[in-house]
């Protein structure tokens, strides 16, 4: 890939290894196959090719990040499949690094993502921390689940699935988009752990409770 950075630019040691990382992409396409935001968005910018042309575009000009590129910089995970495949060897992973580091230093993110940054640089390096957080998380979904059976239409299934509790959650929760309901007058299960769990017993995709293996009720 061609690049025009000026000596000036070439004179930071960090521009001068993204200059030597673009200069060696081919445009290829290769790792578009193996990159799973692409291959899921089908979006040319949300791929590492599209991605390293963004971060050329925001280095070679010196400009600021701007909303648009911090999107796509930001869905990158990291996986780093795209070097696995890349048959010129671009050190992707730097070069994001430096956009990132570009973008920290140039964009103002909202203040609901500088708290969430905050909060996770903060918690998720600390166990003790760590364990209190996934603890109440786990605490939050109890109660937010119990509130949608309470909440979920006045029909029989519901008022049955709120007595019964929050193992009949996922087939009893009528009209909120989780599950189908269930009617214990009926004969069979039209919720979603049922459709799931009839054939392939698994944990319940909803509460994550183990199932019977046979209707895929939870217990």
């Amino acid at each position: 890939m061609q690049t025009s950075f000026t000596l000036a630019q070439l004179a930071d040691p960090n521009i001068a290894e993204a200059d030597r990382i673009l200069r060696t992409c081919v445009h290829c396409g290769f790792c578009t196959a193996t990159c799973p935001t692409y291959v899921l968005l089908g979006d040319e910018l949300d791929s590492p090719r599209g991605r390293i042309y963004l971060i050329k575009d925001m280095l070679e000009n010196d400009r600021p990040a701007t909303a648009d590129v911090v999107k796509h910089i930001d869905r990158c995970l990291s996986c780093l499949a795209c070097m696995t495949t890349c048959p010129s060897g671009v050190h992707y992973m730097h070069l994001v690094d430096h956009a990132r580091s570009h973008i920290e230093s140039t964009y103002a993110r909202p203040p609901i993502d500088r708290l969430l940054r905050a909060i996770l640089a903060r918690v998720l390096p600390d166990n003790r921390l760590l364990r209190w957080a996934l603890g109440a998380a786990r605490l939050g979904r109890i109660h937010f689940l119990r509130a949608l059976l309470v909440a979920s239409v006045g029909s029989k299934e519901g008022r049955w699935g709120a007595a019964r509790g929050l193992d009949t959650f996922c087939y009893i929760t009528v009209g909120t988009g989780i599950g189908g309901g269930f009617n214990p007058h009926k004969n069979g299960f039209s919720g979603g752990c049922a459709t799931q769990m009839r054939r392939n017993p698994r944990p319940c995709f909803v509460c994550h409770m183990p199932t019977d293996g046979v209707l895929g009720q939870c217990r």
